[in-house]
């Protein structure tokens, strides 16, 4: 069954010589029904033989959904003229509006055996084998109709909703426009389209044609929806709002616009707000599996305002978790429906914000990981086994695939991807690039050619599961999971025998699919594979060949920035959900020993309302030693690169976020010179910033503890000459962190690590 499906086709009717027929049947086709049903009337009380009018009247009547007396009146009409395939054709259609499939399809069959070249019941066929779930004998149909009157709209229309449900959505969107084209007010069309163009991803097309759907019905739900969808897809979550408000307005019992609400506000920070309308979209859905995992996600703040309410959010997200689990076992996914259900919840919210708690989530993401894996395998079987490894020949290279949502300006890309794919040697390594994400840059035509097989928009999971066993990997490679809505789909399938993930998103994935975590020597602590599900690997130091990036440079200065040129600069510019409460004492300790000084943090570019609540919790941190916040802290704005380096310029001190520390931030710190001050953590993503120096040859700025980091910090606008040194040491030794080859081809490097878990296979798993 499909979303939508065009009406059966017009009714043709036989010639008449009744000047009132042909009265009736123009009124019909102005619509004015009623004036068509009296005058109808007229006709059959003066002539009951008339199996024109009797044909029309049956037509009526399905107009009227008065589906028992259309076919009471088409069957008398039939009974009076057995060679009209017009009738049959309209008699069909009224078993059809019934329901009545069986003799709907006998009735069209006889109208086309009557006529062969009849398009409207070819049409009327195809939409029958649509309601039966028969899209390929659909697509025959339409397609043999358009071959008669290739300028029907309708049937291109159909033939568009058929190959969207066969996931061809290109051709889909093909015949959309080519409906369009031949009705450029063909509303349903539109409707479809865009559909057509969110599957595919195409941002633009979704927004130009939504647009014009909205210029023309303006409260069309769908289309509110849609474009609520895609603002969310561009991070663009107070424009997302506005649209599913709007459809909410609309429609208040709409469960998809309270779901998308609910999303759009987790993920501005407005949690509590966010659960008030994932409650909702429950009890509109209760059946409704996304919705489940968006409230059981939905626990975790973006922005904590205390640690117990750390430690509590954290339980109830065990709790609901468990709940989820529980309904999801191998007998409820063993129902088809519940399998299509839970399968339309992988990836439609991510636990991400689990992370920034500064726990150790292996437990709780072993048990997400497993849910997730279950359910795909549930829903795709074909791909839940791990595949055999191909053969090694000798002098072959290995085919190492790389699967990544952020093949653009992104992190993932700066960081971990580029890097390998430049330098990993060719001979050995034959490379296969999948890209799950729609943005394009520069750094996306630089991906393309670093790849022997680029893959890329490709619309469903189904096809990339298809896409990427057919290219026979030996690895398949995901830098991050955790992020990317496609990418979880994938990982949590056998697509590949050996399966790896990186610090992409520095967290385990928790899925029993993905075999190995490669890491950084220096970065990981001792016992760092107890924080991971997957089978630690220790690269060699950073584990990444970084580049530093080259940006533009503008004239700014402090004031710029709304900043003081007399008082030593702290800038402290990660997201703010880095930040936990517990350490909200080192900004005013650091002030009240330092003296007047001004720290900078970054508002959150998805909602500035988290700022707002951030500085509240710096308020009552600030309190606590009589200094008001507000002669400290000034929040900016998100900058772009250029703006940020010429920050990173003109500060005095970089204060690395404890718990979560810096990595992309601490190497352009270092860029421009900037001290940095850190505190390495007991879990990886809080001892990157401790891993960069190590490289660099400089433990100098960094505490073992709070008292340390705050004094550190002290001491760095407090003795100049210190400063001043500690940044002429960066700048000499700087380079010793960029551009690493032995994480890549030294001993224990990228190179070997891809060679020896191909030797090894099958991997040996991780005690748990």
């Amino acid at each position: 069954m499909f979303a939508q499906l065009s009406s059966p086709a017009a009714p043709e009717f036989l010639s008449s010589s009744f000047f009132s027929l042909n009265q009736a049947l123009a009124l019909y086709e102005a619509g004015e029904l009623d004036a068509a049903r009296r005058l109808c009337r007229q006709i059959i009380e003066q002539q009951p033989a008339n199996a024109d009018a009797l044909n029309l009247m049956g037509v009526l009547a399905c107009q009227k959904k008065d589906y028992d007396e259309a076919k009471r009146l088409l069957k008398q009409a039939i009974a009076l003229e057995r060679r009209a395939a017009e009738f049959y054709n309209n008699l069909g259609n009224a078993y059809l509006g019934d329901k009545d499939l069986a003799p709907a399809e006998r009735c069209y069959r006889k109208a086309l055996k009557l006529r062969p070249d009849y398009a409207d019941a070819l049409i009327n066929l195809g939409v029958l084998f649509a309601e039966k779930n028969m899209p390929k004998e659909s697509e025959k149909l339409y397609r043999r109709a358009l071959k008669l009157e290739p300028e029907r709209a309708d049937a291109h229309n159909s033939l568009g909703l058929v190959l969207a449900a066969l996931n061809r959505a290109e051709e889909a969107v093909a015949e959309y426009e080519e409906a369009l084209r031949l009705k450029p007010d063909f509303l349903e069309a539109r409707v479809n389209l865009v559909s057509a163009a969110k599957a595919l991803r195409d941002v633009q097309k979704v927004r130009d044609v939504g647009f014009k759907v909205l210029e023309d019905d303006p409260k069309n739900v769908p289309m509110l929806l849609a474009l609520g969808d895609v603002y969310v897809g561009k991070d663009k979550y107070d424009e997302a709002s506005v649209f599913y408000r709007q459809a909410l307005t609309v429609a208040p019992d709409t469960w998809g616009a309270h779901f998308g609400l609910a999303n759009t506000l987790h993920q501005q920070g407005r949690s509590a707000e966010a659960r008030t309308y994932y409650r909702e979209a429950l009890r509109l859905a209760p059946e409704s599996m996304m919705a489940r995992l968006g409230s059981c996600i939905g626990q975790i703040p973006l922005l904590h305002r205390s640690t117990n309410e750390l430690v509590q959010t954290r339980e109830k997200y065990r709790k609901e978790l468990e709940a989820l689990c529980r309904d999801l076992g191998p007998e409820a996914l063993a129902d088809p429906a519940m399998r299509e259900n839970a399968a339309k919840m992988v990836g439609s919210r991510q636990p991400f914000f689990l992370a920034y708690q500064g726990e150790n989530d292996r437990e709780l993401q072993t048990m997400y990981g497993d849910l997730v894996s279950r359910v795909m395998a549930a829903y795709l079987p074909k791909y839940a086994k791990r595949p055999a490894m191909p053969p090694v020949r000798p002098g072959e290279p290995l085919r190492v695939g790389i699967l990544s949502g952020y093949y653009y300006y992104h992190s993932n890309w700066k960081m971990p991807i580029k890097g390998w794919v430049e330098h990993l040697d060719r001979e050995k390594f034959q490379l296969y690039g999948y890209y799950t994400g729609t943005r394009e840059d520069a750094q996306t035509e630089a991906a393309r050619q670093c790849f022997h097989r680029f893959r890329e928009k490709v619309p469903t999971d189904r096809e990339w599961c298809d896409t990427i066993r057919r290219d026979n990997l030996h690895i398949l490679l995901v830098p991050e999971v955790g992020m990317d809505p496609m990418t979880v789909r994938l990982a949590a399938q056998r697509l590949a025998p050996v399966q790896c993930t990186s610090w992409g998103h520095p967290d385990t994935s928790g899925l029993p699919t993905v075999d190995y975590y490669l890491s950084s020597d220096l970065m990981e602590p001792e016992d760092g594979q107890d924080n991971y599900r997957e089978k630690l690997m220790r690269l060699p130091n950073l584990s990444i060949h970084y580049e530093p990036v080259e940006v533009e440079r503008v004239d700014a200065t402090r004031a710029t920035f709304g900043l003081r040129d007399d008082l030593p600069l702290y800038i402290c510019t990660q997201s703010l959900f880095k930040y936990l409460p517990q350490y909200d004492e080192v900004f005013p300790r650091i002030a009240r020993e330092a003296g007047p000084c001004q720290f900078t943090f970054l508002n959150f570019s998805r909602s500035p309302t988290l700022g707002k609540r951030f500085l509240h919790r710096l308020d009552a941190a600030f309190a606590k030693f009589d200094l008001r916040v507000g002669d400290y802290v000034k929040l900016l704005p998100h900058l772009d690169p250029p703006y940020y380096r010429a920050l990173n310029r003109m500060a005095d001190v970089f204060l690395d976020s404890i718990g979560w520390s810096g990595c992309n931030s601490t190497m352009e710190a270092l860029g421009c010179d900037l001290p940095v001050v850190t505190m390495p953590g007991h879990l990886m993503r809080g001892r990157h910033t401790h891993a960069i120096l190590k490289m660099i040859g400089m433990d100098e700025t960094e505490g073992r503890d709070l008292d340390e980091y705050v004094s550190l910090a002290v001491r760095m606008v407090k003795d100049p000459a210190w400063r001043s040194e500690v940044s002429g040491k960066i700048a000499r030794t700087k380079h010793l962190a960029y551009r690493d080859m032995e994480c890549i081809k030294g001993r224990g490097g990228l190179e070997e690590f891809l060679q020896q878990a191909v030797a090894d296979f099958p991997p040996t798993p991780v005690p748990r």
